[in-house]
């Protein structure tokens, strides 16, 4: 039995030192993820970090929950409810928008660059994001672990469970369909 799976064992049993323990050991990877989920938008209104606080209350209170499957079944959960948060915390923030801000306005105060450049990187965020969303599941998570999070080869196989070689794979295929299907400018 694996330090990892007594540690998850324990924490299903109730014992918040296990679980502070696993919290330590995701929290890096799990905060880059999170990151590489927010718009930067939402960045600037929610910090990747409360969105980690957030994620991690809800698994404490959902614990009892969690079953067991595998060595990265408990970071697998974590992600899950992350990926959540992070979903609850945009429609917050475009709830907020609608009923505070009018269409148009825009907050250039804190931009560093001309609207026109900013305008550019939103609008070409915006067509990867739209882009990533339209590949196969398994070709975008390659794609946002190797690229987004910044996760090697070896921890991407182990999130998505499979070999180094579909990863390898998996990535080559999605950049190249992303390449096909992000529009870009005139």
């Amino acid at each position: 039995m694996s330090d990892t799976t007594r540690l998850v064992d324990a924490a299903c049993g109730g014992n918040r030192e296990a679980l502070e323990t696993l919290y330590a050991r995701h929290a890096g990877r799990l905060v880059a993820f999170i990151r590489s989920r927010m718009s930067d938008e939402l960045a600037r209104r929610v910090s990747p970090e409360d969105v980690l606080q957030e994620t991690l209350l809800e698994s404490s209170r959902k614990i009892d929950a969690f079953v067991p499957q595998g060595g990265a079944s408990f970071y697998r959960w974590l992600v899950g409810i992350a990926r959540n948060k992070v979903l609850e915390a945009n429609r917050a923030r475009l709830a907020r928008k609608r009923s505070i801000e009018g269409p148009l306005e825009i907050d250039l105060a804190q931009s560093q660059t001309s609207p026109s450049g900013r305008a550019i990187r939103i609008e070409s965020a915006v067509h990867l994001h739209v882009a990533l969303a339209a590949l196969p599941e398994r070709q975008a998570e390659a794609v946002r672990c190797r690229y987004l999070e910044g996760l090697s080869l070896a921890e991407t196989a182990e999130r998505l469970q499979c070999s180094e070689p579909a990863v390898k794979a998996l990535v080559s295929r999605g950049l190249l369909d992303l390449s096909q299907r992000i529009v870009r400018p005139e």
